[in-house]
């Protein structure tokens, strides 16, 4: 009598296992969509956010076809920098709430090789829009800079970084 019970309770339980599972599934066309809605979202409250940040600094930026808002400072002669060469760069890079993750007075001039270190994506594309002896104001949107994940404790996830530089040489 015990083997009919659990045979029974294993085929309905079975079938109650098998009628949920058909019930999880989800259009992955469909799943695809509203994740590419929410981040379109996401991307569109950064850049406002950006476009504040710049008119409380009263910057006239410039934004790249990546997301990279600029504004040189004053303009040098002189060559941009290409990949493989290597740059020095002094100023600072904040965050939103002016909490220093860098700056060359206290931490030293930054020294990269372009498009090869493991430095910011939007660092090494607005080094690349400056000449030796150049000044920029910048912000780097989070995906050009440390993304979703952030950087341990001195960047939070999903951060733009506010950056004041000055490139001092290309070697």
């Amino acid at each position: 009598m015990k083997i009919p019970i659990i045979a029974f309770l294993f085929i309905f339980f079975s079938c109650q296992y098998n009628n949920k599972e058909k019930e999880t599934v989800m259009n992955t066309n469909d799943y695809a969509s509203e994740k590419i809605a929410v981040n379109k979202e996401i991307v569109r409250k950064e850049n406002a956010d950006i476009e504040l940040i710049a008119k409380r600094y009263g910057w006239n930026l410039i934004r790249t076809e990546s997301g990279l808002y600029y504004q040189i400072v004053n303009q040098t002669k002189g060559n941009y920098p290409q990949k493989k060469d290597r740059v020095k760069i002094k100023g600072s890079i904040v965050l939103n709430n002016g909490k220093e993750i860098y700056n060359s007075k206290t931490d030293g001039m930054k020294e990269f090789i372009v498009e090869q270190s493991e430095d910011m994506v939007g660092l090494h594309e607005l080094v690349k829009l400056m000449r030796t002896g150049e000044k920029a104001n910048a912000i780097i949107p989070s995906n050009l800079a440390f993304g979703i994940s952030g950087n341990g404790d001195k960047v939070p996830p999903a951060a733009s970084l506010i950056c004041k530089i000055e490139l001092v040489s290309i070697k």
